[in-house]
């Protein structure tokens, strides 16, 4: 799949920022290697997804959603992984982290949750059909599409007193990417999208 960008600019520094990411966080390289070799399906989402894609800030960590049934497997490639699992104020699922260091989280089987709702959040089939395959130094690195952190950051709305910036995180996303409206609205479905959802992709005109 592709991704439409506004400028083509910054599509070229997508790759750049890709390869800053690989520097920054030293074992990303050999577990994207491991995670390609083996067939996991995979993509990266959240706030190192928008910062590779927009430029807007460096990120120092990365969030990768896994699909749920591949979640075992990644227990046995990485046997010295911490493993957590339970629910948080805005989530629930399995988290894996690769060699214990939180530099690197693998979510499955996951929720997000919000004043009580839960959205699922879960590496479907149709997220799957559209990860954005990029080459980078010899590496195949697979991303989400936007859509799908996007969709995330609407459910969560987190602003600065908990050190997020979900709502600029869409707006740096919209300003640089012609979103797939028909995929959203498939995914608004699967993750059981409400008003309050609603609200803030309007004010994007994103519906």
């Amino acid at each position: 799949m592709i991704i439409n960008y506004k400028n083509k600019e910054q599509e070229v520094l997508v790759k750049t920022n890709l390869k800053k990411l690989l520097d920054k966080i030293p074992n990303l390289r050999s577990v994207i290697e491991t995670l390609n070799k083996n067939n996991i399906k995979y993509g990266l989402y959240a706030g190192a997804h928008v910062a590779v894609l927009t430029s807007n800030r460096e990120s120092t960590d990365v969030d990768l959603l896994v699909a749920d049934e591949d979640f075992d497997k990644l227990k046995e490639l990485f046997p010295n992984s911490v493993i957590k699992g339970g629910k948080s104020n805005i989530s629930d699922g399995i988290f894996l982290y690769p060699g214990g260091e939180e530099k690197i989280e693998f979510m499955a089987n996951a929720n997000m949750i919000e004043d009580g709702k839960k959205y699922p959040n879960r590496l479907t089939e149709a997220v799957w059909n559209k990860v954005v395959r990029y080459e980078v130094d010899g590496l195949t690195f697979l991303m989400l599409d936007p859509v799908d952190t996007v969709v995330m950051k609407a459910i969560l709305q987190r602003g600065k007193g908990q050190g997020k910036h979900d709502i600029e995180d869409i707006e740096a996303i919209v300003n640089v990417i012609d979103l797939d409206k028909e995929y959203l609205k498939a995914r608004l479905k699967e993750v059981e999208a409400d008003k309050r959802v609603f609200r803030v992709l309007k004010k994007f005109n994103l519906i």
